[in-house]
């Protein structure tokens, strides 16, 4: 069964993400400008990087750890195939390696009773939701849809290369660009559905996937590269989690947010990936991983435990934190929100 229309009733069934176990990772262009806003600008000289092997293990550990803290609480559990060795992808426009479904949240979304696998424009990531098939296969059934977007086409030319905060004009013609957007740009409120929109590759997908839901009412916002669950999280009918870097631009863009419980925690103290990585920068933002929460109900949070900030301020609205340990989020993009899918909550 399928059945999911936000992120807040009561969670039955998820998804938890499998780390990628191999210590070395490609990049290329595609990679580059994902992560741009995180990376500093001596990555563009390089084709590979690699974590310690001890920081993978430890993160494989803590995904596990996830996945059983879940299951505590009454919620079935899935988790993808493992990618334990290189697998070569080829397509006629590019040649990778394939990631892992670690960061579920990214290539999924689940509206209503409909799995929509997103389009993507990390190379890499092409073929990362097979890892899922079988979980897909699984849960669907004759109340549920499973819809895959078309295989783009990924180049320099077709991937709108500029930064995020150009203005942009989406009444121009777009044939050059493929679609490109990924599951965590959208905040689905039941029958409002908020959607980060950067690029003009995230502008076709976001039209493809509105096309599915013709009833549901859209509200375009450009507020952050890519993902938004690092800057806004619904934790109930009432109250959101929002970042106190991303407040002023929501608010502003969203003004009827302010008619609701918005909790802004007051400490955010970012944490050093330094020696940990060969990379000069981080995947994600250390403090987007503060507000990566997942909700078991409208009044039970998993958070971080590292994100004091955030934890004080769930507990000040009366919310039931339940803390996780889950290091690294910096390094390896996401945080608990990201390595989670939520397949069915009623």
């Amino acid at each position: 069964m399928v059945n999911s229309k936000n992120s807040y009733d009561n969670l039955k069934e998820v998804i938890v993400g499998r780390e990628l176990e191999l210590n070395e990772r490609i990049i290329d262009f595609t990679f580059k400008h994902f992560y741009k806003t995180n990376l500093n600008h001596s990555v563009y000289e390089q084709e590979k990087y690699s974590i310690k092997k001890d920081i993978l293990q430890k993160r494989i550990h803590d995904l596990d750890n996830l996945s059983n803290i879940i299951s505590s609480h009454g919620v079935k559990v899935y988790r993808p195939d493992v990618v334990d060795k290189v697998y070569q992808v080829k397509t006629p426009q590019f040649t990778s390696e394939l990631s892992s479904a670690s960061n579920v949240r990214d290539l999924s979304i689940i509206i209503d009773n409909k799995i929509i696998e997103t389009p993507t424009y990390v190379t890499g990531r092409y073929f990362e939701n097979q890892s899922l098939y079988r979980i897909f296969n699984l849960i669907s059934d004759g109340n549920s849809q499973w819809i895959n977007a078309p295989k783009t086409i990924i180049t320099e030319d077709t991937i709108d290369l500029d930064d995020w905060d150009k203005k942009r004009d989406y009444t121009r013609d777009m044939s050059e660009f493929t679609m490109a957007i990924d599951g965590a740009q959208f905040l689905r409120m039941n029958d409002d559905i908020i959607v980060n929109v950067s690029s003009y590759n995230h502008y076709l997908g976001f039209q493809w996937v509105k096309s599915f839901f013709p009833d549901k009412v859209f509200h375009q916002i450009s507020v952050i590269d890519n993902h938004i669950d690092g800057a806004i999280v619904q934790l109930s009918e009432n109250s959101f989690l929002i970042s106190p870097l991303y407040y002023d631009i929501l608010v502003k863009q969203l003004p009827w947010l302010k008619k609701y419980n918005l909790i802004v925690p007051d400490e955010y103290t970012p944490r050093s990936v330094k020696n940990k990585i060969n990379l000069d920068g981080q995947l994600a933002s250390s403090l987007g991983m503060d507000i990566n929460v997942l909700s078991l109900n409208d009044k039970t949070v998993l958070v971080n435990d590292e994100a004091n900030g955030t934890i004080t301020a769930l507990e000040r609205n009366g919310f039931t934190v339940v803390p996780v340990e889950l290091d690294n989020c910096e390094i390896f993009g996401g945080g608990i929100h990201c390595s989670t899918l939520d397949t069915l909550r009623i």
